[in-house]
């Protein structure tokens, strides 16, 4: 008799295996809950926020067992391709044929991803935890990153494009364009994505001020 999952959440984790960060002493579930209520001394996170770092999870997961760089840099980059508004169509079949030559299935893959409603259902009526609304944030911080980054984008392809179209950059509709913001270490070389430093609550763990 095969196993039996509580939810999709819980049978995608078993699938390829999902952990939580080194840094945390427990289970993926413990993790999940410590990160939504704010428990200990982590700081909460909202649904979106849950659910896009388990997606990335997955993506991380596929990319190693098909030999794909599942470097931070190209998680966040690929996964807003495949999952983010107002990409490009020609940019998502791009991906998607690259992923292929890798052996990789993104109708598959993207159908492993969950939503915030999907890990609500996890938290709340698998897990049986609520989360105290005195304790909730409004993550707005982290939105306006997103917006600006996005917004950034927008107006950089708009102007790629028009070179493009001017022949002062050639092939430049085959280019892959990677728009992040990036928080430098002032002590190592350490380099990590704004979201990366929100997700795990510091920039570098050697030298973050504890």
């Amino acid at each position: 008799m095969g196993t039996t999952h509580c939810c999709k959440v819980d049978r995608v984790r078993a699938t390829h295996g999902l952990s939580p960060p080194a840094r945390f002493e427990g289970d993926l579930d413990s993790y999940l809950v410590a990160r939504w209520t704010g428990e200990g001394e982590t700081d909460s996170a909202g649904l979106r926020t849950l659910s896009e770092w388990f997606n990335k999870q997955v993506l991380k997961a596929i990319y190693r067992d098909h030999g794909r760089s599942d470097s931070s840099v190209r998680l966040d980059s690929d996964y807003e391709v495949l999952q983010g508004n107002d990409i490009p169509d020609h940019k998502r079949a791009e991906l998607r044929s690259e992923l292929a030559d890798d052996g990789i299935d993104s109708e598959t893959t993207t159908k492993q991803f969950i939503g915030k409603s999907t890990l609500s259902r996890h938290l709340k009526d698998c897990l049986d935890t609520t989360k105290d609304s005195s304790s909730a944030e409004t993550e707005w911080e982290i939105d306006r990153v997103r917006v600006a980054t996005n917004t950034y984008r927008s107006h950089l392809e708009s102007a790629l494009q028009s070179l493009g179209n001017k022949g002062r950059i050639s092939d430049v509709d085959g280019a892959q364009l990677q728009v992040q913001s990036y928080l430098s270490c002032p002590e190592c070389p350490t380099r990590v994505t704004v979201e990366q430093a929100y997700e795990q609550g510091y920039v570098c763990a050697d030298h973050r001020d504890d």
